[in-house]
């Protein structure tokens, strides 16, 4: 059964106004940490402290796509319960949508009384990222083919996309809790039990590279056997070695704005991935 085309639009903009407004977010949020200042990283630790700066065209832009956004929502919704014969899944995932974003809404009206609670930013981070993948989801279920995959497949998909869930959940966390020093070596850092900054920063590191591997192997698996889920799986593996890349070049170069930047846009483009594979 095909969803609506009108439904299937409403959704790919939502995904598409999610992700400008994850990247200006990101921006807002980084810059004010004091991400790719100089000297590094003793500036790092004084914008932490300090008061977050103004950035008004970037917060005009936030609220423009947030509303924009929030109304493209509620036309996905009610299209959804006008699409016959109803579907309820899709509905259901519809009304999460909408749940997510009068969460958000909510978590917004908060930020400007406590602007720098690390509580409020990954509250932010990862219900945004929930709402693109929901609306990634509906964008891409009408299109899913008929069928099955094999068991061992489907097991495989799944233990990549929980991995890949569990590695953006622990980068959001040392994202928005400003510790990115606390492990500079590369490729790994050996540090104390009681150092938990760094301890997060090598489970970062290793997981990363335990996803990787996984990612190469569904990858490898799917390109032996061929079929229409070989690009959704090139796509995520591809994406977790930028990620690799860009993470590691990040601690190499002192931290960049726009090298975090990229590295959160791609936290997101990489859920969505994880998403593409599951449906496909």
């Amino acid at each position: 059964m095909r969803l609506s085309r009108l439904l299937r639009r409403l959704a790919l903009a939502g995904v598409i106004l999610m992700v400008l407004l994850a990247s200006v977010s990101a921006y807002l949020r980084l810059s004010a940490a004091g991400v790719g200042c100089v000297p590094w990283p003793d500036c790092y630790h004084q914008a932490v402290a300090s008061e977050t700066p103004n950035h008004p065209l970037a917060r005009l832009a936030h609220r423009v796509l947030a509303s924009t956004l929030g109304l493209v929502v509620v036309m996905i919704a009610l299209t959804s319960v006008s699409v016959r014969p109803r579907r309820p899944d899709v509905v259901g995932t519809a009304f999460a949508a909408v749940a997510v974003t009068l969460a958000l809404a909510a978590v917004g009206r908060v930020t400007s009384i406590t602007a720098n609670s690390s509580a409020v930013a990954l509250t932010n981070l990862l219900g945004g990222m929930v709402l693109a993948a929901l609306l990634w989801w509906l964008t891409l279920y009408a299109r899913a083919r008929p069928g099955s995959p094999a068991l061992h497949l489907r097991w495989l998909a799944n233990v990549v996309a929980a991995i890949a869930l569990l590695q953006i959940g622990l980068g959001a966390f040392i994202s928005t809790t400003h510790i990115a020093v606390a492990c500079p070596n590369l490729p790994l850092c050996m540090p104390a039990t009681s150092d938990l900054p760094a301890v997060l920063h090598m489970c970062h590191r290793v997981l990363a590279i335990v996803l990787l591997v996984a990612a190469s192997a569904f990858a490898a698996t799917l390109l032996r056997r061929g079929g229409h889920a070989v690009r959704p799986a090139l796509g995520l593996a591809g994406l977790i070695l930028v990620q690799a890349v860009s993470g590691a070049s990040m601690v190499a170069t002192d931290f960049p704005l726009w090298l975090a930047l990229a590295h959160n846009l791609g936290a997101l483009l990489l859920l969505l991935s994880a998403v593409w594979v599951l449906t496909g």
